[in-house]
Formats: structure tokens, C-alpha cells, sequence
């Protein structure tokens, strides 16, 4: 049977080199895509994921074991990607970068329409606050719950609902004034 992460965590605390080897196993990929999501920067993405991991293990006597294990990990990996776009040092996001995952094998034009799409999508999600931004990927990318994601932005349910009202909004808004034959705004 297979531990759970307060058995992992637990593990760490006493010591067990291999608990957490286990936890960066189980969360590596998915908090990697989380970043990634974030910084549409594989580099940025995979400093992001290290750095959560490091913090994690430094903290981890501080971490009272509580079925949050991966909350306390993307809450971690949020605050990075925030203190780093606050820092002077950080890079401008280079719309060019774009995830060219495809499962079907479209057609030149159908490949070409797609990277526009993206990054039209990119660029639109980029003008968000960071808290739309972060709400929106957790819940459409990580698929988390309201309360959740509460949990991980250290706001009330209601504020993190508002913030992806508000995303959504925003988006549709956007989009719209791009791609106004979708039909995005009533009016």
C-alpha cells in the first residue's frame, strides 16, 4: 500500500531521506506544469519547482501533517512566483514562448491558428492581476475547489470566488475586443 503524504512528511521529519524522495516523486510533474502555467518559461517553471521543494524541506518540523501536503507546496510555489515578478530582476514575459503540446497532428494552417490562439490567450491571462492569474490556473489547470484554493492564497472562499469572477470577466472582455466574432459580450 502506498503512503500517504502525512506518512511521507512524518517520514521526512524523522529523517527518511527516501520520504522525500517519494514526495518530489508524487508532486515534481504537476507542481512543475503549475509553475510553468505561471511563467510560460521552462527554466523559470523548473527554478520554481526547485526552490518550492528546497523551502518545503527546510520548513518541513515546522509543517504539522494535515492532508494539505500538495496546498502547502503550490501555496509555496505561488509566493515564489509572486516574489519574483515583484523583483527587479525579473524577466519580461516573452510572448513567443509557448507550449507546442499537440495531441492531433493538425494541418499547417490549423498549427498556425493554434499558436495565435495561444498566444493571444498568453498575452490576454498576462494582463490579469496575479491573483486572477494564480486563481484561474489553479482551478482550471489544477482542477482544486474553492476552498482550497483559499487555503493556498491565504484569503477568505468568498475573495478567492471574486478573484476568478473577476478573471473570468476580464477574459471574456478581452477576448472579445480580439475576437469579437465570438460573441463573448452581450450587450
Amino acid at each position: 500500500m502506498t503512503p500517504d503524504d502525512d506518512e511521507l512528511v512524518k517520514g521526512c521529519q524523522r529523517g527518511d531521506a527516501a520520504a522525500g524522495d517519494a514526495l518530489v516523486e508524487r508532486y515534481w510533474d504537476r507542481l512543475y506544469a503549475f509553475a510553468y502555467s505561471l511563467t510560460q518559461d521552462r527554466s523559470d517553471a523548473e527554478d520554481i519547482a526547485q526552490e518550492t521543494f528546497l523551502r518545503a524541506f527546510g520548513r518541513i518540523h515546522d509543517y504539522v501533517p494535515d492532508g494539505q501536503f500538495k496546498a502547502w507546496l503550490l501555496t509555496i510555489a505561488t509566493n515564489l512566483f509572486k516574489d519574483n515578478r515583484k523583483s527587479p530582476k525579473a524577466r519580461e514575459v516573452n510572448s513567443d514562448r509557448i507550449d507546442e503540446r499537440v495531441q492531433e497532428r493538425p494541418g499547417p494552417e490549423e498549427i498556425y491558428d493554434n499558436k495565435e490562439l495561444l498566444k493571444t490567450l498568453h498575452e490576454v491571462i498576462q494582463t490579469l492581476s496575479e491573483d486572477q492569474q494564480v486563481v484561474l490556473l489553479l482551478r482550471a489547470v489544477e482542477r482544486l475547489d474553492y476552498p482550497e484554493i483559499a487555503l493556498i492564497l491565504q484569503v477568505k472562499e468568498a475573495t478567492a470566488r471574486w478573484h476568478m469572477y473577476e478573471a473570468r470577466r476580464n477574459l471574456r472582455q478581452k477576448l472579445s475586443k480580439k475576437f469579437p466574432e465570438w460573441g463573448l459580450i452581450d450587450e
